[in-house]
């Protein structure tokens, strides 16, 4: 039998390429595959301003979702806000090998999923309960029969770390394979730091139309690069081959230097695109929340950077990343079979707010 052996298989098994080859004592050094809880120390006593409209909006979505369990599901559900392991309990990679916790979708009746969707809905843009979308149908096409890992629609879970109330903090949590969404909320104040994306396959068919997943987002990135001249390139490439994730699950804390060119050193034109790019991922979520993120991103921009990673011409072949003071993007291309345009692991990190830590931490 061979000494490497799949993190969740037999050898010799096949398996998505997101899921790598370890020997056995590299996955005990890295001790498996679950996130460390967040280190970070909770407030006992969190100000919570007033809510506004669209606070009131998602509280009364996650009431109504919480109001359609049983009694052991809501229990399994909520946690208490300063559960820190609860808190990092996400991951890109699949259930099973990542112990998640919470109600699982499989296990929800037609009126409880209608609720969550009610609630995705609520908290995301179109945009983004459609990406979530594509993402479940994405997870459907995969081969889910070998033995360990659980790929499909069915294994992703909703939890919340405090119940929902407009005079309390708390988060929601809903993800799986590829996928975490992490809103903290504190009154009218909302962070969707950490937020993972991306999935495998990106191309899929959907409601009988052929789609690209991060089309929006690797053509937004395209034209970005494709506007500079040679010696802005030279600042921006940062290398000929795509990285990995910086910033991924159990990254916490962690700072990235920022690489590339600076917003300051674009011209008008430009500077739109480097916005297109960031809204295109921040664009996930809805409207009023997107709006003062966004706002915050125009005033940062001179300090923003980009670079990037890998060839030019083909849509998702590269890795990128921006850097700005309250925004950290990454899209990060993972290999198959020679093709890496397929399946990519991508984060969003708020530096300043990851978890909403610039509301609920002690300083």
């Amino acid at each position: 039998m061979a000494l490497t052996y799949h993190k969740y298989a037999l050898a010799g098994v096949a398996a998505p390429a997101c899921l790598g080859w370890f020997t056995l004592s590299e996955i005990s050094a890295q001790g498996g595959l679950q996130t460390p809880p967040v280190a970070t120390t909770v407030l006992d006593d969190i100000p919570v301003p007033s809510a506004d409209a669209q606070t009131l909006a998602i509280t009364d979505a996650a009431q109504a979702f919480l109001a359609t369990l049983s009694d052991e599901q809501r229990a399994a559900a909520v946690f208490d806000f300063a559960d820190n392991t609860q808190r990092a309990n996400w991951s890109n990679f699949p259930d099973g090998p990542v112990v998640r916790k919470g109600v699982m979708r499989g296990d929800m009746t037609a009126p409880q999923l209608a609720a969550l969707e009610a609630l995705l809905k609520t908290v995301m843009s179109d945009e983004g309960y459609r990406n979530i979308a594509l993402q479940l149908a994405a997870e459907d096409a995969l081969d889910n029969g070998f033995g360990g890992p659980n790929f499909g629609s069915p294994y992703y879970y909703v939890s919340f770390l405090g119940t929902p109330a407009t005079d309390a903090p708390w988060m929601l949590q809903f993800g799986g394979h590829h996928l975490a969404i992490n809103l903290t909320i504190v009154g009218p104040d909302l962070s969707f730091s950490p937020m993972l994306t991306g999935g495998e396959p990106l191309r899929i068919n959907f409601e009988d139309q052929d789609v690209y997943i991060t089309e929006a987002e690797t053509a937004a990135a395209q034209a970005l690069m494709d506007s500079l001249d040679a010696a802005q390139k030279q600042q921006a490439i940062r290398g000929s081959r795509p990285i990995n994730l910086l910033l991924g699950p159990g990254a916490f804390g962690s700072q990235v230097a920022p690489e590339g060119i600076r917003g300051a050193d674009l011209n008008a034109g430009q500077r739109q695109l480097l916005l297109d790019v960031i809204a295109a991922r921040l664009g996930f979520i809805n409207a009023d929340d997107f709006a003062a993120k966004m706002t915050v991103v125009r005033a940062e921009l001179n300090d923003t950077y980009f670079g990037w990673w890998g060839p030019e011409g083909t849509l998702g072949a590269a890795y990128f990343r921006v850097t700005g003071p309250s925004v950290v993007m990454e899209y990060a291309p993972q290999d198959q079979d020679g093709d890496n345009t397929d399946h990519a692991h991508n984060m969003y990190r708020d530096p300043q707010n990851d978890y909403g830590a610039a509301w609920i931490a002690a300083k």
